[in-house]
């Protein structure tokens, strides 16, 4: 590329020193002169003597239009001039240039050749006019402007500035850009819109939807607390005992099938007109009663001076180590378990003494001959046929089988339906429910509801099945299958709350809010302490699994918190030691002896604490007690004789 001080000094350039015919000179002049005039006013130095050069300039430049003119003026007009001889050297040559600039001058010089012969040859057609005179030969004047080729990028005639532009624009470089086409960009445009529209048409149905179903549960809440007012009314109004049972078997099934409604009957004042249909004499009314009474959360005064809770751990065939401590219980104190206790609380294996024992209420002797019956008929499987289960459906042993037993002994009555019974404890199951969003949660198979607007930390129901609890309950990982119920998938509850005193205490206190705990009986399934220790360096894998599953299953840990909270002589825990680790599912007759002697061991050394929980156990209530509960009773017996009672 050239620079500027390269053509500083414009004597160097061969085209001025051409020559050229009169006219060509007078434009090749005239663009020197328009040149020298709008050249830079600050004059340097170094530029005096091109300055006087342009001064001799302009002089030669006058002086050779004044010829020019006369020429002219004396030729005559029809006298036609001879086309010009063809000059011997070419317009421009890169070697008078004083640097080689190699193939850059060539591509220069072509430009500049190519302009000026479009110049100085003129077309076949055109005639040029001839001077009469001759020709004289004329000196080219040698100059220097001082100025660079940027000097003439603001000049107006176009010959100039196509040389620069044929110049320049090769070696400017292009940048194309497609430009999108019209109908391409109509599409986007319209399918944007189309798009638009779509996702607004959508909100707004997805909008109306939500307010359709919205409007639709607010219509059938309200309906259905009209439902329960009208059943409230016609219970009030009935005159017959057989429309008394009709009409509170209705009200039960209503508060059953929706259970939110239960503040409505509540605000209805439900509750002490079925206190007083309790008062009459016949036996299905009075059962019928009850059972209003647990849907609605009512929960009868404790018997004794405060909440007797028993707790049963998980542990599969080891529960008979619970059972021998509920036999010497009940021979010590001389009565049934569910008389001993208001509060029951199993899992897993615990959950399957705790609905013997409490809600069908089976004796002693007739539950341990079922319970051995059980374990023989459910854990019995052929190793290669449990294998392949294990591997299809992640149970060794088949959960149909255990459902066929449960629906047979346990039978189909749901929890609630329980609470007709009048010496029923309240009595819990607890699973692990795993289709959640984690943690897992504990899941409360309850016979019983909680009063209405008392909450529990933990979810439950009593709207299940007994057989369905137990079920779900000992759903052990590896030995039966998950157990699907309603929305939730169920397993076994030691997988998360394998001693569930804490479980229990809390729910009494849901129950029972202003009594205190007057003996908390916890009963573990045994435990065996391994004798050796493991490497420094690491553990296996198969002992880091082992832990795992420990930690989550532990009951001790629980244990040392409650003895450390609760007051002295409230707590009792038994939990037998073991001279070898028995698995879940033992079901040999020899082993189950051994478990149940060392079980007798155990309890022979302990015989003095055993002896502190009966006495806890059978404890009356005091005398302020007696008589809070008289003035209690007395405020509600005249509420209930408001109500008229049309008994025949």
């Amino acid at each position: 590329m050239f620079e500027r001080n390269d053509f500083n000094d414009l004597s160097t350039i061969p085209w001025i020193h051409t020559t050229f015919s009169s006219r060509e000179s007078k434009i090749s002049w005239s663009i020197v002169s328009n040149a020298a005039q709008r050249s830079n006013k600050t004059i340097t130095a170094e530029d005096a003597k091109s300055t006087a050069v342009n001064k001799s300039l302009k002089t030669l430049i006058k002086v050779q239009e004044q010829r020019e003119c006369r020429v002219t003026a004396t030729a005559p007009p029809t006298t036609t001039q001879a086309p010009p001889t063809k000059q011997a050297t070419p317009l421009f040559h890169p070697g008078s240039l004083s640097v080689n600039l190699g193939e850059t001058y060539d591509y220069v010089s072509q430009h500049i050749n190519s302009y000026f012969s479009s110049l100085t040859k003129p077309g076949p057609d055109v005639a040029q006019p001839m001077s009469s005179r001759p020709e004289t030969p004329r000196t080219e004047p040698s100059f220097s402007l001082g100025k660079g080729l940027g000097s003439y990028w603001s000049y107006s005639p176009p010959s100039v500035q196509g040389f620069i532009g044929s110049y320049i624009t090769p070696l400017v470089p292009r940048f194309r850009t497609e430009p999108k086409s019209t109908s391409v960009e109509a599409d986007e445009a319209a399918s944007d819109d189309a798009e638009g529209k779509e996702t607004v048409q959508s909100e707004d149905q997805e909008r109306a939807r939500r307010l359709l179903l919205q409007r639709e549960k607010i219509v059938a809440r309200v309906s259905v607390d009209n439902r329960t007012r009208a059943l409230v009314q016609a219970l009030r109004r009935a005159s017959d005992v057989r429309l008394y049972i009709r009409r509170v078997e209705d009200l039960s099934l209503h508060l059953l099938e929706f259970p939110e409604t239960r503040s409505v009957a509540v605000k209805e004042r439900v509750i002490p007109c079925l206190l007083r249909l309790r008062q009459a004499g016949d036996v299905c009314l009075q059962v019928a009663v009850r059972q209003a009474l647990a849907l609605l959360g009512f929960t009868e005064p404790v018997r004794k001076r405060g909440v007797r809770i028993l707790s049963i751990d998980g542990g599969g065939t080891r529960g008979l180590l619970a059972l021998q401590t509920l036999r010497r219980l009940q021979e010590v104190s001389g009565k049934p378990v569910h008389q001993l206790f208001d509060y029951i609380c199993g899992v897993s294996t615990g959950a399957i003494l705790g609905f013997m024992l409490g809600i069908l209420q089976i004796p002693l002797k007739d539950c341990e001959d079922l319970y051995r019956t059980l374990s023989s008929d459910v854990f019995k499987q052929n190793l290669i046929v449990g294998t392949v289960k294990m591997s299809w459906s992640h149970a060794f042993y088949d959960s149909q089988i255990w459902e066929k037993v449960l629906k047979e002994k346990m039978g189909s009555e749901l929890l609630i339906q329980t609470a007709r019974h009048p010496h029923c404890p309240k009595v819990a199951a607890v699973s692990t429910v795993v289709n959640h969003h984690p943690p897992v949660k504990a899941f409360v198979f309850r016979n019983y509801s909680l009063p209405v607007g008392v909450r529990s930390h933990y979810r439950g129901s009593c709207r299940h099945r007994l057989w369905e609890a137990i079920r779900a309950s000992s759903a052990a990982p590896g030995y039966f299958q998950e157990f699907a119920l309603g929305h939730d998938l169920h397993q076994d509850g030691g997988m998360l709350i394998n001693n569930p005193t804490a479980l229990a205490i809390h729910e009494c206190q849901c129950l029972w809010p202003d009594v205190p705990l007057q003996c908390v009986v916890s009963l573990g399934t045994g435990r065996f302490q391994t004798a050796g220790r493991t490497s420094v360096s690491y553990t296996s894998l198969k002992t880091k699994l082992s832990h795992v599953i420990s930690s989550a299953t532990d009951t001790e840990e629980v244990h040392t918190m409650l003895d450390a909270l609760l007051p002295p002589n409230t707590y009792f825990r038994f939990n037998p030691y073991m001279s070898e680790d028995v698995a879940l599912d033992e079901s040999r007759g020899e082993k189950l002896e051994q478990l149940q002697a060392e079980g007798l061991q155990y309890l022979e050394r302990n015989q003095e604490k055993l002896q502190r929980a009966v006495s806890e156990l059978s404890r009356d209530k005091s005398s302020t007690q007696r008589l809070s509960e008289w003035l209690a009773d007395c405020s509600a017996y005249s509420e209930i004789q408001s109500f008229p009672f049309y008994y025949v």
